[in-house]
């Protein structure tokens, strides 16, 4: 179950800069199937502006509170990373945009960089990525695009691990054809993220068959994604394998949000992924 409200106000005191401030509360119940629980609430408070041209600077800073709950059919390791901690980080996104429209995007590209630096935290884990995205066009007014994701989380110090609540998974718009979060290590059932994660993601656009249905983008498109590393526990297997699908998608515009279908086939798994053939979302786009 998860939660946030969060507010941004642009040109914030009139200084060109906008505000972003948010509150989150998170919990995952999963005391009846492995043996463990985690709750967290967390507070954000942080900036966007234009450090260079083209290139905006995100800088925020946040707490979050977590309390994590075992029982007795939890692994050992779980429960070794039973209590509270409270977690102040500093976070800063770099987004060097060229892209021509920042909706419904003809061509340009766009390139991200992200990192979490911890201020306080029982652990330390620093993360990294970044995402890289190339925007072509194709016959007919289709557009291809091409995107890249990474992310890696490690903790700071030789006898330190990356707690659960802190690990990895794949953003499930980024790999159609699987369930979201059942990919990847498992640890007594449970799927627990990993350390690293990449993705690649290849589409493009369709003719429109009803020129009329300008709100409705028609595309085809291809996922692949791995997810991988357990620090905590060197003999469980990180099931590294590249997952892959294929599949169309279709996009709707509608006055309560985007909506989004997509029929998917799985190429390439694991034999322990959990897999899906159709999806919808409502929220942003992909």
């Amino acid at each position: 179950v998860n939660g946030i409200f969060s507010y941004e106000r642009p040109n914030f005191a009139n200084t060109d800069n906008t505000l972003i401030t948010s509150f989150r509360s998170t919990t995952s119940d999963q005391l009846t199937d492995y043996g463990f629980k985690t709750e967290n609430t967390g507070f954000s408070l942080g900036s966007s502006f234009e450090q260079y041209e083209n290139t905006k600077l995100s800088p925020s800073f946040s707490i979050d509170y977590e309390d994590m709950e075992t029982n007795a059919t939890a692994s050992t390791n779980l429960k070794k990373q039973q209590g509270t901690y409270l977690d102040a980080y500093i976070n800063y996104s770099l987004d060097y945009d060229l892209r021509d429209l920042k909706y419904q995007t003809t061509e340009g590209s766009r390139t991200i960089w992200y990192q979490a630096l911890p201020v306080h935290s029982e652990n330390y884990e620093i993360v990294n990525g970044i995402t890289h995205t190339i925007y072509t066009p194709l016959i007919n007014d289709m557009v291809g695009r091409l995107s890249v994701y990474t992310r890696a989380v490690n903790a700071l110090g030789s006898d330190k691990d990356v707690r659960l609540s802190k690990r990895l998974y794949i953003p499930s718009r980024r790999l159609r054809g699987f369930q979201s979060g059942k990919i990847g290590p498992i640890d007594n059932g449970a799927y627990v993220g990993g350390n690293y994660v990449s993705t690649l993601n290849v589409s493009t656009t369709l003719p429109r068959i009803l020129p009329d249905f300008q709100n409705t983008d028609l595309s085809l498109f291809f996922d692949a994604a791995n997810v991988w590393g357990v620090d905590y526990d060197d003999t469980i297997k990180d099931n590294s394998t590249i997952r892959s699908s294929l599949g169309v998608a279709l996009d709707v515009n509608t006055v309560i949000g985007p909506l989004n279908f997509s029929l998917s086939q799985p190429i390439t798994k694991h034999s322990s992924d959990k897999t899906e053939i159709f999806r919808f979302n409502l929220g942003t786009t992909f």
